[in-house]
C-alpha cells in the first residue's frame, strides 16, 4: 500500500491490534479445548499488548456472553482473507464463557440486608 505519515502509522496500530486479538483468541480457545479455566491458565495471555485487547479483556476473560460477527467474501481474490477469517471464527467459537450475574446493590439495600442478617444472628 502507498500510505504515508499518520495513515501508515494508524494502519500499523490497527494491524497490530488485530494480530494481538487473534493471538488472544487462539490462547483462549486452546485453554477451552483443554478444559482449563481462564483464571487457571499457566501461560500468559497478552491482553496488554494492544489497546483493543485491553478494552476487550473483561469480555474475553470469561464473565460475559459475547457475539463475534465475521464477514467473508465469496470472491476468489479474497480467498486467503476469507480462509483466515473462518479460522479465526472457528477458534473464537471454541472459547467457553462462564457468565455470572454480578449484583450491584445500593447503600439502602445493603443496610437492609445487614439488618436482616444481624437479626438472624441474634435469634441463634
Amino acid at each position: 500500500a502507498n500510505t504515508k505519515g499518520s495513515r501508515r502509522s494508524e494502519g500499523h496500530f490497527i494491524n497490530k491490534s488485530l494480530l494481538t486479538l487473534g493471538h488472544v483468541i487462539w490462547k483462549l480457545s486452546e485453554a477451552s479445548r483443554k478444559n482449563i479455566k481462564v483464571e487457571d491458565i499457566a501461560q500468559h495471555i497478552p491482553y496488554r499488548d494492544s489497546k483493543l485487547t485491553r478494552l476487550l479483556q473483561p469480555s474475553l476473560g470469561g464473565n460475559a456472553q459475547i457475539s463475534i460477527i465475521c464477514n467473508v467474501s465469496p470472491e476468489g481474490k479474497h480467498a486467503e482473507e476469507t480462509h483466515n477469517t473462518l479460522k479465526f471464527a472457528s477458534r473464537a467459537k471454541r472459547i467457553k464463557q462462564q457468565a455470572r450475574v454480578t449484583q450491584v446493590l445500593d447503600d439502602a439495600t445493603m443496610l437492609q440486608q445487614y439488618r436482616e442478617e444481624i437479626g438472624i444472628l441474634r435469634t441463634q
